[in-house]
Protein backbone atom coordinates (compact mmCIF):
# COMPACT_ATOMS: atom_id res chain seq x y z
CA UNK A 1 0.00 0.00 0.00
CA UNK A 2 1.24 3.48 -0.86
CA UNK A 3 1.42 5.44 2.38
CA UNK A 4 -0.02 8.93 2.15
CA UNK A 5 1.76 11.88 3.70
CA UNK A 6 -1.29 12.96 5.68
CA UNK A 7 -1.20 16.45 7.22
CA UNK A 8 -1.30 16.43 11.01
CA UNK A 9 -3.09 19.78 11.14
CA UNK A 10 -5.74 21.17 8.79
CA UNK A 11 -7.09 24.63 9.55
CA UNK A 12 -9.79 27.02 8.41
CA UNK A 13 -10.49 30.45 9.85
CA UNK A 14 -12.87 28.96 12.40
CA UNK A 15 -11.77 25.39 13.21
CA UNK A 16 -8.78 23.07 13.31
CA UNK A 17 -8.18 19.38 12.69
CA UNK A 18 -5.32 17.91 14.74
CA UNK A 19 -4.44 14.49 16.19
CA UNK A 20 -5.94 13.50 19.52
CA UNK A 21 -3.60 13.53 22.50
CA UNK A 22 -3.79 11.92 25.94
CA UNK A 23 -5.01 15.11 27.58
CA UNK A 24 -8.17 14.99 25.43
CA UNK A 25 -9.51 11.87 27.14
CA UNK A 26 -11.98 13.47 29.54
CA UNK A 27 -13.38 15.87 26.94
CA UNK A 28 -13.59 13.19 24.26
CA UNK A 29 -15.45 10.92 26.67
CA UNK A 30 -17.91 13.62 27.77
CA UNK A 31 -18.57 15.16 24.37
CA UNK A 32 -18.47 12.14 22.05
CA UNK A 33 -17.51 8.59 22.99
CA UNK A 34 -19.30 8.47 26.34
CA UNK A 35 -22.41 10.21 25.03
CA UNK A 36 -25.25 7.81 24.23
CA UNK A 37 -26.82 10.06 21.61
CA UNK A 38 -23.58 10.72 19.70
CA UNK A 39 -22.71 7.01 19.58
CA UNK A 40 -26.22 5.56 19.20
CA UNK A 41 -25.78 4.24 15.65
CA UNK A 42 -22.04 3.59 15.59
CA UNK A 43 -20.56 0.08 15.15
CA UNK A 44 -18.79 0.50 18.52
CA UNK A 45 -20.09 0.54 22.06
CA UNK A 46 -20.56 3.77 23.96
CA UNK A 47 -17.61 4.12 26.33
CA UNK A 48 -18.41 3.37 29.96
CA UNK A 49 -15.55 5.36 31.47
CA UNK A 50 -12.62 7.64 30.68
CA UNK A 51 -10.18 4.74 30.83
CA UNK A 52 -11.77 3.30 27.69
CA UNK A 53 -11.43 6.65 25.96
CA UNK A 54 -7.81 6.94 27.03
CA UNK A 55 -7.15 3.52 25.48
CA UNK A 56 -8.93 4.67 22.32
CA UNK A 57 -6.59 7.66 22.05
CA UNK A 58 -3.55 5.42 22.52
CA UNK A 59 -4.84 3.21 19.71
CA UNK A 60 -5.33 6.29 17.49
CA UNK A 61 -1.74 7.35 18.14
CA UNK A 62 -0.44 3.87 17.26
CA UNK A 63 -2.52 3.72 14.09
CA UNK A 64 -1.25 7.15 13.03
CA UNK A 65 2.34 6.00 13.43
CA UNK A 66 1.87 2.84 11.38
CA UNK A 67 -0.29 4.52 8.72
CA UNK A 68 -3.30 2.26 9.22
CA UNK A 69 -5.75 5.01 10.20
CA UNK A 70 -5.56 8.73 10.92
CA UNK A 71 -7.93 10.23 13.49
CA UNK A 72 -8.27 13.95 14.14
CA UNK A 73 -9.99 16.04 16.76
CA UNK A 74 -12.07 18.78 15.16
CA UNK A 75 -11.97 21.78 17.49
CA UNK A 76 -12.64 25.48 17.32
CA UNK A 77 -9.75 27.74 16.33
CA UNK A 78 -9.12 28.70 19.96
CA UNK A 79 -8.66 25.04 20.87
CA UNK A 80 -11.21 25.29 23.66
CA UNK A 81 -14.17 23.33 22.23
CA UNK A 82 -14.15 19.80 20.79
CA UNK A 83 -16.70 19.51 17.97
CA UNK A 84 -16.15 16.12 16.36
CA UNK A 85 -13.79 13.24 15.63
CA UNK A 86 -12.83 12.51 12.03
CA UNK A 87 -11.04 9.37 10.87
CA UNK A 88 -9.36 8.45 7.60
CA UNK A 89 -8.36 4.94 6.55
CA UNK A 90 -6.46 5.04 3.24
CA UNK A 91 -6.22 1.92 1.08
CA UNK A 92 -5.25 3.36 -2.34
CA UNK A 93 -6.93 3.75 -4.73
CA UNK A 94 -9.66 4.27 -2.13
CA UNK A 95 -10.01 5.79 1.31
CA UNK A 96 -12.73 5.57 3.95
CA UNK A 97 -13.69 8.48 6.16
CA UNK A 98 -15.74 8.45 9.34
CA UNK A 99 -17.15 11.25 11.46
CA UNK A 100 -18.59 11.38 14.98
CA UNK A 101 -20.30 14.71 15.64
CA UNK A 102 -21.18 16.04 19.07
CA UNK A 103 -24.88 16.36 19.83
CA UNK A 104 -24.23 18.86 22.65
CA UNK A 105 -25.34 22.34 21.61
CA UNK A 106 -22.27 24.03 23.10
CA UNK A 107 -20.03 21.79 20.98
CA UNK A 108 -21.54 22.33 17.54
CA UNK A 109 -20.34 24.64 14.77
CA UNK A 110 -22.37 23.55 11.77
CA UNK A 111 -21.04 25.69 8.94
CA UNK A 112 -17.47 25.73 10.18
CA UNK A 113 -17.40 21.94 10.59
CA UNK A 114 -18.74 21.45 7.08
CA UNK A 115 -16.06 23.73 5.64
CA UNK A 116 -13.33 21.74 7.42
CA UNK A 117 -14.65 18.44 6.10
CA UNK A 118 -14.76 19.83 2.58
CA UNK A 119 -11.16 21.01 2.89
CA UNK A 120 -10.08 17.51 3.95
CA UNK A 121 -12.04 15.87 1.12
CA UNK A 122 -10.54 18.19 -1.45
CA UNK A 123 -7.06 17.39 -0.17
CA UNK A 124 -7.81 13.68 -0.48
CA UNK A 125 -9.07 14.01 -4.05
CA UNK A 126 -5.91 15.92 -4.96
CA UNK A 127 -3.77 12.89 -4.06
CA UNK A 128 -2.81 10.98 -7.25
CA UNK A 129 -3.09 7.63 -5.45
CA UNK A 130 -6.74 8.16 -4.47
CA UNK A 131 -9.66 7.87 -6.89
CA UNK A 132 -12.43 7.08 -4.43
CA UNK A 133 -13.52 8.43 -1.03
CA UNK A 134 -16.33 6.52 0.66
CA UNK A 135 -18.27 6.48 3.92
CA UNK A 136 -20.89 4.32 5.59
CA UNK A 137 -23.79 5.36 7.79
CA UNK A 138 -26.76 3.76 9.55
CA UNK A 139 -30.11 4.04 7.74
CA UNK A 140 -31.75 5.06 11.01
CA UNK A 141 -29.12 7.68 11.83
CA UNK A 142 -28.72 11.27 10.74
CA UNK A 143 -25.60 11.21 8.56
CA UNK A 144 -27.07 10.65 5.09
CA UNK A 145 -28.16 14.25 4.62
CA UNK A 146 -24.74 15.54 5.67
CA UNK A 147 -22.95 13.18 3.27
CA UNK A 148 -25.19 14.40 0.46
CA UNK A 149 -24.40 18.02 1.20
CA UNK A 150 -20.70 17.19 1.20
CA UNK A 151 -21.06 15.93 -2.38
CA UNK A 152 -21.20 12.17 -1.81
CA UNK A 153 -23.36 10.02 -4.10
CA UNK A 154 -25.54 7.24 -2.71
CA UNK A 155 -24.30 3.87 -3.99
CA UNK A 156 -26.40 1.32 -2.16
CA UNK A 157 -27.69 -0.33 0.97
CA UNK A 158 -25.51 -3.08 2.43
CA UNK A 159 -27.37 -5.84 4.25
CA UNK A 160 -26.07 -6.90 7.67
CA UNK A 161 -22.90 -4.91 7.09
CA UNK A 162 -21.81 -4.02 10.62
CA UNK A 163 -22.84 -4.42 14.27
CA UNK A 164 -24.93 -1.86 16.16
CA UNK A 165 -24.02 -2.75 19.76
CA UNK A 166 -25.77 0.29 21.23
CA UNK A 167 -29.00 -0.93 19.62
CA UNK A 168 -28.44 -4.53 20.68
CA UNK A 169 -27.92 -5.66 17.07
CA UNK A 170 -25.31 -8.24 16.08
CA UNK A 171 -25.58 -7.16 12.42
CA UNK A 172 -27.36 -4.25 10.77
CA UNK A 173 -27.64 -2.56 7.39
CA UNK A 174 -25.50 0.38 6.31
CA UNK A 175 -25.76 2.92 3.52
CA UNK A 176 -22.74 3.43 1.27
CA UNK A 177 -21.85 6.87 -0.12
CA UNK A 178 -18.85 7.81 -2.27
CA UNK A 179 -17.09 10.54 -4.22
CA UNK A 180 -15.02 9.27 -7.15
CA UNK A 181 -12.79 10.67 -9.86
CA UNK A 182 -11.19 9.14 -12.91
CA UNK A 183 -7.50 8.21 -12.57
CA UNK A 184 -5.43 11.19 -13.66
CA UNK A 185 -8.29 13.68 -13.31
CA UNK A 186 -7.31 16.88 -11.52
CA UNK A 187 -10.68 18.06 -10.25
CA UNK A 188 -14.20 16.98 -9.40
CA UNK A 189 -16.48 19.82 -10.61
CA UNK A 190 -19.39 18.80 -8.42
CA UNK A 191 -17.21 19.22 -5.32
CA UNK A 192 -15.26 22.20 -6.65
CA UNK A 193 -18.13 24.67 -6.26
CA UNK A 194 -18.68 23.65 -2.66
CA UNK A 195 -15.07 23.79 -1.57
CA UNK A 196 -14.50 27.17 -3.15
CA UNK A 197 -17.68 28.54 -1.58
CA UNK A 198 -18.33 29.84 1.90
CA UNK A 199 -19.46 26.53 3.37
CA UNK A 200 -22.93 27.80 4.15
CA UNK A 201 -25.80 25.32 4.21
CA UNK A 202 -27.47 27.04 1.25
CA UNK A 203 -24.40 26.31 -0.88
CA UNK A 204 -24.16 22.70 0.24
CA UNK A 205 -27.77 21.89 -0.51
CA UNK A 206 -27.10 22.54 -4.19
CA UNK A 207 -25.70 19.01 -4.25
CA UNK A 208 -29.02 17.50 -3.25
CA UNK A 209 -30.82 19.47 -5.98
CA UNK A 210 -28.71 18.02 -8.80
CA UNK A 211 -30.34 15.23 -10.79
CA UNK A 212 -33.09 13.01 -9.43
CA UNK A 213 -34.26 13.09 -5.85
CA UNK A 214 -31.86 11.07 -3.66
CA UNK A 215 -33.05 7.45 -3.44
CA UNK A 216 -32.74 7.45 0.37
CA UNK A 217 -35.17 10.37 0.85
CA UNK A 218 -38.02 9.14 2.99
CA UNK A 219 -36.01 6.21 4.37
CA UNK A 220 -34.66 8.31 7.21
CA UNK A 221 -37.10 9.76 9.73
CA UNK A 222 -34.56 12.48 10.49
CA UNK A 223 -32.82 12.85 7.11
CA UNK A 224 -32.41 16.63 7.29
CA UNK A 225 -30.35 16.68 10.47
CA UNK A 226 -27.83 19.52 10.04
CA UNK A 227 -24.12 19.09 10.55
Amino acid sequence: MNRLEVPRVIETNAVRLRPFREGDAQTLFTVLLGDAEATAWLPMRTHANVAETRAFIAQCEAEWRNGYRYTWALEDAAGSTLLAAISLRPEPPRAEIGVIISRLEAHRRRRASLAALLKLIRWLLAQPALCRIHAYCAPEGAAASTLTRLGFAFEGRLTNWEPRPNQGLLAADALLFAITREPGATDVPRLHRLVDGSGKRADCREVARQGDDPPWRGIFPNSDYPL
